[in-house]
């Protein structure tokens, strides 16, 4: 028996292959259905098949069902353009020995479902076998093609609600409160009392202490101030009668005021 091996790529993403057999005279549907579980895709009510020249230039389509549809075409006995409605081939109803023309023959498949796919095939090699083989089946794959989530199958949850936390007493085993079996002693209160007080008093009366010791600043200031006082009861005039005349005064004035310097 003979069998088509076609290879299967997609323009959107580079790293899917797959590589699938098939007899010729299978259908167009054994073919899609293949792809479909190779690939994981979703069932669709929309796919078609084309076949294309080397270059994948469409010429022929095969589709899943029956979709009647308008084309416009150049009419020549009536010189101009007319509306002809076509309905499309069926895949249950054609068989790949009947399209496959060209041993390296070319096609596109296209997937409508929740999104829009594009794969291209290749047929890249017959092969001739006695062996009994289930087919279609897939020998190669690689790569996935990614799911987009549908928005509206996404539960949507209200965020919960703020609940204040309850604030409960603190428990001993058995439920009693911790603080329940606790004294209080009067006597050791009074006693860190007193403590207290004397700690008290005794702070105090050392900053009273600190007040009054005078600050280096103070007996500094004081001892220039005995200094002044000294030099100047030195050069204190009392009185004129302590010189013979004014005019050794004068030059007792003079040698005052003169510059040490000079």
């Amino acid at each position: 028996m003979l069998i088509y091996r076609f290879r299967i790529t997609s323009e959107d993403y580079d790293d899917f292959l797959r590589v699938i057999e098939i007899q010729p005279g299978q259908t167009f549907l054994d073919f899609h259905e293949n792809i479909m579980a190779s690939a994981d895709i979703d069932k669709c009510d929309k796919a078609f098949f084309y076949i294309t020249d080397n270059k994948f230039k469409k010429q022929k389509e095969i589709a899943l069902k029956p979709l009647k549809k308008q084309v416009r075409k150049y009419d020549n006995e009536l010189d101009e353009i007319v509306t002809e409605v076509e309905v499309p081939l069926l895949m249950k109803n054609s068989k790949l020995k009947v399209y496959v023309e060209d041993p390296h023959q070319r096609m596109i498949y296209e997937f409508h479902g929740k999104e829009f796919l594009t794969l291209f095939i290749e047929l890249f090699k017959i092969i001739k076998t006695e062996e009994i083989i289930s087919l279609p089946r897939c020998i190669q794959s690689k790569g996935e093609i990614p799911k987009k989530l549908d928005v509206n199958t996404i539960p949507v949850t209200a965020p919960p609600e703020e609940v204040a936390p309850i604030h409960l007493p603190l428990l001993a085993p058995g439920g009693v409160s911790l603080f329940s079996n606790v004294q209080e002693d009067e006597e050791e209160i009074a006693e860190i009392e007193n403590q207290l007080g004397e700690i008290l008093a005794s702070s105090e009366s050392e900053s009273d202490e600190e007040k009054n010791v005078p600050g280096q600043d103070e007996a500094t200031y004081s001892m220039h101030q005995e200094e002044d006082t000294e030099g100047q009861e030195s050069e204190h005039i009392e009185s004129l009668d302590e010189y013979d005349d004014i005019e050794n005064l004068e030059i007792k004035r003079r040698d005052f005021d003169r510059d040490p310097d000079d």
